[in-house]
C-alpha cells in the first residue's frame, strides 16, 4: 500500500467524514438513518473531537479518505461514559474495498498509542461482530454487555 496517513479531524474534513459515516451506518449496521440525523451525529462527533472530549482521526490512502476512528478517555463530559478513566474505542470504519489489508489494525494501534500516552491503563470497546479481529489485536470478550448499546464489551 502506498502513502498511508492518519490525520486529525478538522472541519475541512467534515464532508469526507459524513460520506464514510453514512456508509458505515447504512451498509455495515443496516440502519436507516436520514441525512438530517447523519449531519447531526457527525457535527456532534466533530465538535467532541475539536473540543478534546474525544478524538476523531481519518485514514487517508493516496490522499483519499478510506477510514476513520473515534476514541476517547471516558469522562463524565462525554455523552458515553461507562468506565471512567478507561480508553474507549467508540467507532472504527474502513471502506469495504480496503478491509483485510491491515488498515483497521493500523487505526487501532494509532488510537492505543494515543490513549496509553495520555495515561490510560486499560481500553475497552463494544462490538456485536468481528470477534476474530478484536481477538487478533489482543482484545478479550468479557461476560458484560454495554448498558448503552447492549453489545458485548471487549477489554485490553
Amino acid at each position: 500500500m502506498e502513502n498511508i496517513e492518519i490525520r486529525s479531524f478538522n472541519n475541512g474534513y467534515m464532508q469526507y467524514f459524513i460520506k464514510m459515516f453514512t456508509k458505515y451506518f447504512r451498509n455495515d449496521f443496516k440502519i436507516e438513518i436520514t441525512e438530517k440525523e447523519i449531519c447531526k451525529a457527525c457535527t456532534e462527533i466533530g465538535e467532541f473531537s475539536i473540543s478534546g472530549t474525544s478524538t476523531l482521526d481519518l485514514l487517508f490512502l493516496n490522499e483519499e479518505p478510506v477510514g476513520f476512528i473515534f476514541f476517547q478517555i471516558d469522562t463524565p463530559q462525554s455523552n458515553w461514559c461507562e468506565r471512567e478513566g478507561w480508553g474507549f474505542i467508540r467507532e472504527i470504519y474502513i471502506d469495504p474495498v480496503f478491509r483485510k489489508s491491515g488498515l483497521g489494525a493500523r487505526l487501532i494501534s494509532h488510537a492505543e498509542k494515543n490513549l496509553y500516552s495520555n495515561g490510560v491503563r486499560n481500553i475497552y470497546l463494544t462490538s456485536d461482530s468481528n470477534e476474530t479481529f478484536w481477538d487478533s489485536l489482543g482484545y478479550k470478550k468479557t461476560d458484560e454487555v454495554s448498558t448503552i448499546n447492549h453489545d458485548p464489551i471487549y477489554e485490553k
